[in-house]
This record gives structure tokens, C-alpha cells and sequence, in this order.
């Protein structure tokens, strides 16, 4: 009775219910679609001869495949993906370390106390907005 004779709340039940529709659509089918994407596209950079249109066609296919495979329920997929994550997740750190060790390995005197000392002797007061600045702009607060 009261959403009949109330056209306000038809209007805040019609924004609701929209705004209730993009959040599904958003998280039903944009999510997916932009992280397998990025995923998919994420191949070109070792292998610089996939053209962009074939890296949407591999979306588009692990997308249907993945779609196709959500009616055996969740565990089942999981059980899948399990062993795919299971060497990503092993394989970055190893990747990380392999790159420190070969291509950068002076990245460990970020963690020397001697160099910071140097730097805040050196620089003073200044040394010390420097690191608020990077601080800041660590996380994501810096508006430059």
C-alpha cells in the first residue's frame, strides 16, 4: 500500500533495485571479464608475437569454460584451479628471487642502516620530508 500511494518511495525503490542490478551485473560479468582479460593479456609481454585480437579469443574461450564449469559447483572448479594457483603461488617467489639474484642484487642495501643514516646525515631535516613524501606516496596519499 504504501510503495502505491508513495511516489517518492517507488522512485527510491526503482534506484535501489537499479542500483542493486549494476552491482550484480558488475560482479557477475564486468570482474570476470576484465581480470581474465588482463590475465590473457598478460601473455603478449613474454610472447610479443600474440596479436591482441587472439588474446581476446583465448578470454573469450577460458570464459565460457569457466561459465560452462560453475554448474558442477564451486568445490569442483576450485579443485581445478587448485593446482594452477597452487604453482603460481610457489613459482612468483621464485621468479622474484631469481631476479634480485641475477639483475639487481644491490636492492638488499635498502635494508642497510648505513646508507639511511648517510641519507638523513647528509640531508637533515629535508632527508625527513623526503621519507613522509614516500611514505605518502607508498600508500597511495600523495596527491602531486
Amino acid at each position: 500500500m504504501f510503495f502505491e500511494s508513495s511516489i517518492v518511495a517507488r522512485r527510491v525503490l526503482l534506484f535501489v533495485a537499479m542500483l542493486g542490478m549494476c552491482m550484480l551485473i558488475n560482479d557477475g560479468i564486468l570482474t570476470p571479464a576484465i581480470s581474465v582479460l588482463s590475465a590473457m593479456d598478460g601473455l603478449r609481454a613474454p610472447f610479443p608475437c600474440l596479436s591482441k585480437s587472439l588474446v581476446e579469443a583465448l578470454s573469450a574461450v577460458v570464459l565460457v569454460v569457466l561459465f560452462l564449469l560453475q554448474k558442477f559447483g564451486t568445490s569442483r572448479v576450485s579443485f581445478l584451479f587448485s593446482p594452477i594457483m597452487a604453482a603460481w603461488t610457489l613459482n612468483t617467489p621464485l621468479v622474484g628471487i631469481y631476479s634480485i639474484i641475477h639483475h639487481y642484487p644491490s636492492i638488499f642495501k635498502a635494508i642497510s642502516p648505513h646508507y639511511i643514516f648517510h641519507f638523513f646525515r647528509r640531508n637533515g631535516k629535508e632527508g625527513w620530508l623526503l621519507l613522509s613524501s614516500t611514505f605518502l606516496c607508498i600508500t597511495g596519499e600523495c596527491h602531486i
